[in-house]
């Protein structure tokens, strides 16, 4: 049975590739869910793996909005476009007057539900080049430009609404954070000269959580103040180590992932609430949804 809609599934995709703008449907990747409540959470744990079976995936983004946005390069730059909700539906948009050359492949996106923001590192200019593609109008527009910058893909990049947050490298060499607002364009480098390997995500204020070394950073977009707790010395009793994930699961409580676990933190009270045990390992992704859910996404297949 398998076989059979693999083979109509290539049958249909190959039909309509000549359109720029279709939808495929994957019969079974609803079951490449599975969905664990634990006390008030909800957590989704995605099976990427299973959607390799059906789709090359060069590049993946998740939103906020539960939009699973996977980038394929086959000749073609193809976007194709799902949601949590119904992950049987694919929209796929061949991306026309792509600003990006077809054989970069260095560049990484994000994606905030109804966009898809791009990074480039144009070598020829040596800047690093915003661009945000309209999912709904087609059309690209560039955010920003950094003069003698590159994007840093050690760090991850995270969007929410219209705040942006990433990593780059200076002229100096210097690796700085940025928070960025698309829509008035505002910058604010909220720490340079940063090490280590962060993790990092932004809320609906901008506000930006940052961790390395089980060592939580967070930046009050209001104060601009910089608050920190090394949870290894306030909370001896949780075993702490790397993987580290972190994200907002709402505008004062993050989720952070480690050794197997969910640690909740509230940056109000600035305490641990809760820790949720069991998180499968093979952890790629972590993502706080707008409905108060946990993604979780997990590089292997479901299995039974």
């Amino acid at each position: 049975m398998r076989k059979r809609i693999l083979v109509v599934f290539i049958i249909v995709v190959s039909f309509i590739l000549t359109f720029a703008d279709y939808n495929i449907l994957i019969p079974s990747a609803n079951n490449f869910i599975r969905t664990m409540e634990v006390e008030n959470y909800k957590i989704k744990f995605l099976y990427s793996k299973e959607i390799e079976k059906y789709i090359s995936i060069d590049k993946f983004a998740s939103g906020k909005n539960g939009n699973i946005v996977l980038f394929e390069n086959m000749g073609r730059n193809n976007l194709y476009i799902s949601n949590l909700e119904n992950l049987v539906k694919w929209n796929v948009i061949t991306l026309d007057k792509f600003p990006i050359p077809s054989y970069d492949s260095t560049f990484h996106f994000v994606t905030n539900g109804n966009s898809v923001v791009f990074f480039y590192n144009n070598h020829k200019n040596n800047n690093l080049e915003i661009y945000q593609y309209s999912l709904s109008e087609k059309k690209w527009k560039l955010i920003k430009s950094y003069l003698n910058s590159s994007y840093f893909d050690m760090y991850p990049s995270k969007i929410n609404d219209n705040f942006l947050s990433f990593v780059i490298q200076n002229n100096k060499n210097e690796i700085e954070l940025h928070l960025l607002n698309i829509t008035d364009k505002e910058d604010i480098m909220i720490k340079n000269n940063i090490t280590g390997e962060y993790k990092l995500d932004v809320n609906t204020k901008g506000d930006v959580v940052f961790i390395d070394n089980i060592k939580i950073e967070y930046f009050n977009n209001e104060t601009k103040a910089i608050k920190e707790i090394d949870l290894n010395n306030n909370y001896p009793e949780i075993i702490t180590n790397p993987p580290y994930f972190v994200t907002f699961i709402s505008d004062s409580n993050i989720a952070i992932y480690s050794n197997n676990k969910l640690i909740i933190f509230n940056t109000e009270s600035w305490k641990i609430k809760d820790v949720i045990y069991e998180i499968p390992n093979a952890i790629v992704g972590l993502n706080g949804l707008s409905d108060g859910s946990i993604l979780v996404n997990i590089y292997d297949y479901k299995g039974e």
